[in-house]
């Protein structure tokens, strides 16, 4: 599907990922390119944008309050990053300017960075993953890391990591210890594919890593893994950093773990929340009560291959966002799958990408998400049910062993699933 907004955005349909790894140029910007890509933003906001209770016709008034700086923004990725600081104003996620460059990137499965992907924190930035590849990890930065300044500065948007291939930045990254150390990377370009992977702790217990549902899922390589993890008593799946991705790949997992039509959630667009609001009388601003209402609901499909018939537990972190999310919380509201690690994003909207002029993109959303229990999860994390902060180091997997101990204990059966 299209829509042409000043002539050239196109709509690009997507469960986003909420955070993505970006690589763009400090190139320069003239006056005339900011405002054609501001009014592209203000037509995309203004009229497409949509999550139910959200008015989007305030971005004037929080564009005001950030015109100076990005008037003053000289290079690509200073506008970028003052036009974003407007968008946080929403308070939403999902909702993002993109670099020419990191447009090209996204559905790439090559890019050329430091290989960080980050989110804003109190501190800076805290990293949510870094590619295996990439050049951060070879500097030993991790997730769950605070890149507390760059360049000099104090960093509020990932677009503050960017640079061209060959060019430094320099970084203070503190862990989770709080010991603080200068690092200086080199933008390289590097691969950002990771295969899944399957292990086993033992003969009844595997392990599925899924490090996304975006560019690089992979589909026949997924359903290989779970035809042999059929064999386990125990699945542990493993969700850490991956920042979402394609509502397809979501459903895809998600068949393969719970039976045909089983309730995933529901999304609510802009249309239902009409169509609530013209059947029963009622404003349509409460997610949660338009999706009770909704019988148009998100299920699992028939694949290929029957579901998982064990037990589940899932390894939840920060960077556990988006379509990562959704999954999680079937799992545990579906199947009775225990959460193990730390909180999640809570970043939780279906959103599209449209493409403005000279090369940028935005992210913007388009459906808010409500689980088959009634939960939202944008703005609420999910909470573990074993809590365990401990990073994998040294060979050693602290949660991962949480993760195995409680699923074994587990000896309620999974709850029933919540058919259409």
């Amino acid at each position: 599907m299209s829509l042409r907004i000043a002539g050239v955005l196109r709509r690009l349909p997507v469960f986003a990922v909420a955070l993505m790894s970006v690589a763009g140029a400090a190139q320069p910007i003239t006056a005339e390119q900011k405002a054609d890509v501001l009014k592209a933003v203000e037509d995309t906001i203004t009229q497409r944008a949509f999550i139910p209770g959200v008015d989007f016709a305030k971005w004037n008034e929080f564009l005001d309050r950030h015109r100076a700086a990005i008037d003053a923004a000289a290079d690509i990725s200073a506008f970028a990053t003052e036009v974003n600081r407007a968008l946080r104003e929403f308070g939403a996620s999902h909702i993002r300017l993109q670099t020419p460059r990191a447009a090209q990137n996204r559905n790439r499965t090559t890019a050329t960075g430091v290989g960080i992907s980050a989110r804003p924190a109190e501190e800076g930035l805290r990293v949510v993953s870094v590619a295996e590849t990439g050049p951060a990890k070879g500097a030993g930065i991790a997730p769950g890391d605070v890149i507390v300044e760059v360049n000099g500065k104090k960093p509020t948007d990932p677009e503050e990591l960017t640079s061209e291939e060959g060019k430094e930045i320099a970084i203070k990254v503190k862990n989770a210890s709080g010991e603080v150390r200068d690092v200086v990377l080199k933008a390289a370009s590097y691969s950002t594919v990771r295969k899944e992977t399957l292990t086993w702790v033992d003969s009844e217990t595997a392990v599925l890593r899924v490090f996304t549902f975006a560019a690089g899922y992979g589909r026949e390589n997924i359903e290989a893994l779970m035809k042999d993890a059929a064999k386990a008593k125990y699945l542990i799946l493993d969700l850490r950093s991956n920042g979402g991705g394609s509502t397809n790949n979501l459903n895809h997992l998600a068949s393969l773990l719970l039976p045909p039509d089983t309730v995933i959630g529901t999304f609510v667009s802009r249309r239902m929340a009409d169509r609530f609001t013209t059947e029963t009388g009622k404003p349509g601003l409460n997610p949660v009560e338009i999706a009770q209402w909704s019988t148009q609901k998100f299920k699992t499909q028939k694949r290929s291959i029957e579901p998982f018939s064990g037990k589940v537990a899932v390894l939840i972190n920060r960077g556990t966002g988006s379509a990562s999310e959704i999954t999680a919380m079937a799992l545990r509201e579906q199947k009775g799958a225990i959460l193990v690690g730390q909180s999640s994003a809570g970043a939780v909207l279906a959103s599209v990408f449209g493409r403005l002029p000279h090369g940028f993109q935005i992210q913007y959303p388009v459906s808010d998400y409500v689980s088959a229990k009634g939960a939202r999860l944008e703005k609420a994390p999910l909470v573990p049910d074993v809590v365990v902060e401990e990073r994998p180091e040294n060979g050693k997997d602290p949660a991962l062993e949480k993760a195995v101990e409680a699923v074994k204990k587990q000896k309620s059966e999974p709850a029933l699933p919540i058919a259409a």
